[in-house]
């Protein structure tokens, strides 16, 4: 399955969140509001210390995924892994008691918005920085159209499709000054945490499902299951 990030690369090692159909709706993990972070944009995952357990932050790049939406939206279908170095002190982590947490540069509208609809979860937010809905993202990213990664197409007066290199998914049109996409205009956003799930095992990618001995090792030592994965 392609990614809006690309594939997964053969030999690498992906820290992984279960799925099931008897799970919580993607929804459940989202946080809300949006928590800010004052972190640069980094590549390598961080461990984040903890009193019992220790926890993970991932930082989603923007261009991949220009809004928050089109990373869950792609998850709801295809799953979250993502590639740590094999050298990655994956041993201070524990399954299922671990989260990760995810990062994105425009999670924090810092612009007077008015997505017309509630939130989900009847929070009474003030819509300022710091006490944003997370779900009022989806509809805030139909205001962009981003060649390629992040098209939007006006579907009627109060909805929009989005299409990404990976998904398509719609959304309602927000309550703002008539939307056009072909005028360019710069919404600020502030970088902030807008999902927590727990991790659950590793998967190595290689052709003949084989996995490196010093991988086995290493795992013996910890309580990670590790799957062998063709991709």
């Amino acid at each position: 399955m392609k990614r809006a990030c690309g594939v997964r690369k053969t030999n690498g090692l992906y820290l992984c969140i279960n799925t099931s159909q008897y799970g919580k709706p993607i929804e459940h993990f989202l946080l809300d509001p949006i928590k800010i972070c004052d972190l640069k944009p980094f590549r390598t995952p961080i461990i984040i210390e903890g009193k019992k357990v220790n926890h993970i932050m991932i930082y989603v790049g923007k261009e991949f995924y220009p809004f928050v939406s089109d990373y869950i939206e792609e998850s709801r279908v295809q799953g979250i892994s993502r590639r740590i170095p094999k050298s990655f002190p994956f041993e201070r982590l524990t399954p299922f008691e671990s989260r990760m947490f995810f990062v994105h540069e425009r999670a924090i509208p810092l612009f007077g918005h008015d997505t017309g609809r509630e939130c989900p979860r009847k929070i009474n937010h003030s819509h300022k920085p710091g006490d944003t809905c997370v779900f009022d993202l989806w509809h805030l990213s139909a205001l962009e159209r981003i060649k390629d990664k992040h098209e939007v197409s006006i579907i009627d007066e109060d909805h929009a499709g989005i299409q990404t290199p990976s998904v398509k998914y719609s959304v309602n049109l927000p309550r703002m000054p008539p939307i056009n996409l072909d005028k360019k205009t710069i919404y600020k956003y502030q970088t902030g945490i807008f999902a927590a799930f727990f991790v659950s095992h590793l998967e190595y990618i290689n052709k003949t499902k084989k996995i490196l001995t010093s991988l086995k090792k290493r795992i013996k030592e910890t309580e990670f299951d590790i799957r062998a994965c063709e991709e």
